[in-house]
């Protein structure tokens, strides 16, 4: 009986032991992910402000095709109203 109730004392204890590390195990697991979770949130901030960026350059190039579109209309009228045989006079 006394070995039965050292063996089961023994199986307690190993038992302990390895929810312990278990436990340690997860705790380290939770703070890996917690350190990822901050560094994706870190991540997205930068994406977003490469995002804004990114628009406000897309505006700025849309702006400036439209001015040359102007432009280019503007020559085209112009060229229109060029009469060769008046430059000659």
């Amino acid at each position: 009986m006394l070995l039965g109730a050292t063996i089961i004392a023994l199986l307690f204890v190993k038992l302990m032991y390895d929810m312990s590390t278990d436990m340690t195990r997860m705790v380290e697991h939770v703070g890996s992910l917690s350190q990822d979770v901050s560094a994706m949130r870190e991540s997205m901030e930068s994406m977003s402000s490469n995002m804004a960026s990114m628009h406000e350059s897309m505006r700025r190039i849309d702006e400036n095709i439209q001015g040359m579109g102007n432009a280019v209309q503007q020559g085209g009228k112009a060229f229109q109203q060029w009469n060769p045989a008046e430059m000659m006079r």
